[in-house]
């Protein structure tokens, strides 16, 4: 029985050792289980996922819990079904357990349907404290305000008809959730644009940016952070909305959980790259910076773990600064924080990027020849990285060489115009640079060429390759 062949084993990994004991105490509850079998099925596959096993064969797990009966594999998978959906109930209960006052609204909801007035006004007071004292002011704080403010304005329309009600107040969050969402999204979908070949409709966002324009809207951190991001992401000069957004980014950073955080940073992040790649060196130290508060407060840690592609950026980021010993500083003390299939592979990769970087072109050489790259980027900034080193070692032949393989390789591959262009330009221009006579007018022509040439991530390093000639 392959275990890669069964979401119930895979959602077994999952289970923390806590959870596990809470799982088997649900597990003896007769409110939620009819049949002992599940429970024996649980205390029989556990074991095998404790230790990483593949589970046993159908036949031997059939034994363990059905010991006096003959195998009958729909049995088993009718058993295996019924543990799974249980499992699925644990986590219901304890997402309810956590959600407070998503709960509270719903069991407002379950009082008013059963006419209980005195336990209905108990929870509303309950809930409309736990809103004022909930620490963020998120799309979840609004979504459960919202679901709230429904919830009163109901019981009053029924239970106090003469009374005059406050349904501004009910419009006014609708408004603002929708706009937060809408904003949120739409920076998503931008930014997946551009990422991938792809086109996506925005909807009528463009018919409310007069009317979030206000201050009413923007003193919202949560409208106004998604706002700036959206028109730095969009504007062609996006320099002033990014500033603003920052500023809302790090004095109202409380109104967000770590997850929503995290893809703020890296909302910043993507775009400083951007406009590092169009050669706006200012933007690398924006970078860094926001890399370093990253791993300070923990956002850029997840599941204890820390991306791949995270880690490139933060090496690229600190090498670009010439910041050595933090970069390799970084590259130890967090390559334990890896996917163990990547480890090896990732911190190879960078340390090939931190020897290039010191001029130990040798070194740099090794380590990119022990690495296997499955990730295109990766490839051909390694690429871009040994067309340099032939060039500065002026090992033309093996240069020439390489940069028609890589030319052929790009041409092939399935990427974004942007990095196909760049790749391309890259290429055409060291390639002039090698065939560049000592010329004058030849160098200062082609000099105009690289300064002028939007798409070109190398356009320092040729510039000062040409400066040297």
């Amino acid at each position: 029985m392959a275990k890669q062949n069964y979401k119930l084993y895979n959602t077994l990994r999952k289970l923390e050792r806590e959870e596990v004991w809470q799982v088997k105490k649900l597990l003896q509850s007769p409110f939620f289980v009819f049949r002992k079998d599940v429970g024996k099925l649980f205390n029989c596959l556990y074991p095998y996922v404790l230790k990483d096993k593949t589970f046993p064969s159908k036949e031997r797990v059939f034994a363990k819990v059905f010991p006096q009966r003959a195998f009958n594999d729909g049995l088993l998978r009718g058993v295996m079904s019924d543990l799974f959906e249980l499992i699925e109930e644990y986590f219901l209960i304890m997402q309810q357990r956590k959600d407070t006052i998503q709960t509270r609204n719903r069991l407002a909801e379950i009082y008013r349907n059963r006419e209980l007035s005195k336990c209905y006004q108990g929870v509303i007071k309950k809930t409309e404290e736990l809103l004022e004292k909930y620490p963020q002011r998120n799309e979840f704080y609004y979504r459960q305000l919202l679901d709230f403010q429904k919830e009163k304005i109901q019981f009053e329309l029924l239970n106090q008809r003469t009374k005059s009600f406050n349904l501004d107040e009910v419009a006014e969050t609708m408004d603002i959730l929708y706009l937060m969402q809408k904003l949120k999204h739409t920076c998503i979908q931008f930014t997946h644009q551009k990422l991938y070949k792809t086109t996506y409709d925005y909807g009528i966002l463009s018919n409310l940016l007069d009317l979030i324009d206000l201050e009413k809207y923007l003193k919202i951190p949560a409208i106004g952070i998604y706002y700036y991001c959206y028109l730095f992401l969009t504007e062609e000069d996006g320099d002033e909305y990014f500033q603003k957004f920052k500023e809302v980014l790090f004095q109202h950073s409380d109104h967000f959980d770590q997850s929503e955080i995290k893809i703020l940073h890296l909302h910043a992040i993507n775009f400083c790259i951007g406009q590092a790649n169009r050669g706006r060196s200012q933007f690398r130290e924006e970078i860094l910076e926001l890399y370093k508060d990253g791993l300070e407060t923990g956002y850029l840690i997840e599941d204890g773990q820390i991306s791949r592609f995270t880690y490139n950026n933060i090496v690229g980021a600190g090498t670009s600064l010439k910041e050595f010993e933090w970069s390799q500083s970084f590259i130890e003390d967090y390559a334990s924080l890896l996917d163990d299939d990547y480890r090896d592979s990732t911190v190879s990769f960078n340390m090939a990027r931190l020897e290039y970087s010191r001029k130990n072109y040798k070194a740099a050489l090794l380590h990119l020849q022990n690495t296997e790259y499955e990730d295109v980027l990766n490839t051909i900034i390694a690429k871009t990285m040994v067309s340099r080193i032939y060039y500065e070692e002026k090992t033309i032949d093996a240069l020439l060489s390489h940069l028609d393989s890589f030319q052929i390789y790009i041409r092939r591959k399935d990427v974004s115009d942007f990095y196909r262009k760049n790749v391309l330009n890259n290429i055409r221009y060291l390639k002039n640079l090698v065939s560049l006579t000592g010329d004058k007018k030849q160098i200062n022509s082609l000099r105009k060429e690289i300064e002028n040439e939007a798409v070109l991530t190398e356009k320092s390093w040729l510039l000062d390759q040409l400066n040297e000639r």
